[in-house]
C-alpha cells in the first residue's frame, strides 16, 4: 500500500527521428517528443530526463533538443553522437540526458538529428497535479 509520499512518474511520449537536419532554429525535419499537458487544471510537465537510443550504426553528429511554444522554437541542448558500429558485442549508442525542466502547458519538447540515422527518444516526465492513466506509482 502506498503512503502519502507517492511519486507519480509517467512516460507520455516517444519519437523516432531519422531525417538529417542541421538547423539550429527548430525548423526543418523535427519530431515531437512530447507536449506538456494542457487544460485549466494543468500545472505543466516536469521532464527529468530523456533517453536517446540509436537503433543501428551511427556516424559523428548531434541530436538536438528544442523547446517550442506557439510562437517559436528554441535550441535547448545538443547531444554529441559518436561514430559507433553496433555489433553483437558492441551496443548501439545510448545516452540519458538530464533535463530538470518544467514545460508550461501547451509547450513541446522537440528533437532532430544531424545525420540520417534512426534514434528513438523516450522522456521521463512527471505531470502535475493530475497523473494520466499510464502513471507508474513508486512506493
Amino acid at each position: 500500500m502506498c503512503g502519502s509520499n507517492v511519486q507519480k512518474i509517467a512516460n507520455l511520449g516517444r519519437v523516432l527521428i531519422n531525417t538529417a537536419n542541421s538547423n539550429l532554429d527548430g525548423t526543418g525535419a523535427i519530431g515531437t517528443v512530447l507536449q506538456a499537458t494542457t487544460g485549466s487544471s494543468a500545472g505543466g510537465t516536469t521532464i527529468s530526463s530523456v533517453i536517446i537510443k540509436a537503433t543501428g550504426n551511427t556516424s559523428l553528429g548531434m541530436v538536438r533538443l528544442f523547446i517550442k511554444n506557439t510562437h517559436a522554437s528554441y535550441l535547448y541542448k545538443e547531444v554529441m553522437v559518436p561514430a559507433n558500429d553496433q555489433t553483437g558485442v558492441v551496443p548501439a549508442f545510448s545516452a540519458t540526458v538530464n533535463m530538470g525542466i518544467v514545460l508550461q502547458p501547451g509547450y513541446s519538447l522537440m528533437a532532430s538529428t544531424q545525420n540520417s540515422e534512426n534514434s528513438t527518444l523516450l522522456p521521463k516526465v512527471q505531470t502535475s497535479p493530475i497523473a494520466p492513466a499510464n502513471t507508474i506509482f513508486y512506493c
